[in-house]
């Protein structure tokens, strides 16, 4: 006579395993930029709608990508006069580069954090956070470039060097 559990299948695969720590890090790390991305990209349309004196409240969330675009940017201003790109003036070069920043920044991070999973981990158990990763990433991207091309609150033009 068999005994109700003795039909379960107790393969390793299938019995639950704690995450390493690592994959622990690695969820936390992904979960914080899909709720970082998905809430820059929510407000970024009202960034020039609700102020505080001086300070657009919801611009305050798109600090961190104002700060990393501004580093891209007198990197890449930099890299125009090294290689001989200049054209005499920091407009013209500054005008030059600013697509190029813009998208740096937005990509820059979601990327890196792309490889860093892939590094650690390939397993079928990535697949979904590396979809909501992309995708969140993608959103914010389109939003965020969206906002600076129609917007007349320039957030992203700022330097903070």
């Amino acid at each position: 006579m068999t005994k109700p559990h003795d039909n379960l299948n107790h393969e390793p695969d299938q019995l639950p395993t704690q995450l390493h720590p690592t994959h622990l890090w690695l969820n936390w790390l992904i979960g914080g930029a899909c709720v970082f991305y998905i809430l820059s990209a929510i407000t970024l349309p009202f960034a020039n709608k609700v102020w505080i004196g001086e300070m657009p409240i919801f611009g305050l969330l798109q600090l961190p990508k104002a700060f990393l675009k501004s580093v891209i940017h007198d990197a890449l201003l930099i890299a125009v006069q090294q290689f001989g790109w200049s054209a005499g003036s920091r407009s013209p070069d500054y005008i030059m580069t600013h697509l190029w920043a813009m998208i740096s920044m937005t990509v820059g991070p979601a990327l890196i954090l792309l490889i860093t999973l892939l590094f650690f981990r390939t397993d079928r158990r990535w697949v979904l956070p590396l979809i909501a990763l992309i995708s969140c990433a993608t959103i914010d991207a389109v939003a965020t470039l969206g906002f600076d091309a129609w917007s007349n609150l320039k957030l992203f033009n700022g330097s903070f060097l």
